[in-house]
C-alpha cells in the first residue's frame, strides 16, 4: 500500500471553497457527505463515518491549524518478517497513509 495507490484527489470549486490552495490534511471519499451537508447547512442526525473537511472552506479553518497526528505501527512474525503501516487521525477520524515491508 504505497502512497500512489491509496491516495485520492479531490478538486473542489465555488463560493464556498478556498481559491487556488492545495490542502495536504488527510482526507477521504467518506468526507464528501459530511462537507456538502455542513456546506447545505444540513444538520443530519445520523452518525456519518467522515468529518467536514474545514481546512477547505472558505469560511474554514487555515490548514495548518489542523491538528493531524501520524503513527506507525509494526507487527512482526519471527525473525523473518516485519511491517509496518502509517496511520494519520484527524480528531476521530483516521486515514491510512501508507504501508510497507521491513524485511
Amino acid at each position: 500500500m504505497s502512497p500512489w495507490n491509496i491516495r485520492n484527489t479531490f478538486i473542489a470549486w465555488g463560493t464556498d471553497f478556498k481559491k487556488g490552495v492545495t490542502i495536504e490534511t488527510p482526507a477521504s471519499n467518506v468526507d464528501i457527505s459530511p462537507t456538502i451537508l455542513a456546506l447545505k447547512g444540513i444538520s443530519s442526525n445520523e452518525d456519518f463515518d467522515g468529518r467536514v473537511l474545514v481546512e477547505g472552506l472558505k469560511v474554514g479553518v487555515d490548514p495548518k491549524q489542523v491538528v493531524v497526528k501520524t503513527r506507525v505501527f509494526t507487527t512482526t512474525m519471527g525473525e523473518a518478517y516485519k511491517a509496518s503501516i502509517q496511520v494519520s487521525e484527524v480528531g476521530d477520524q483516521r486515514y491510512i497513509d501508507k504501508s510497507w515491508r521491513d524485511r
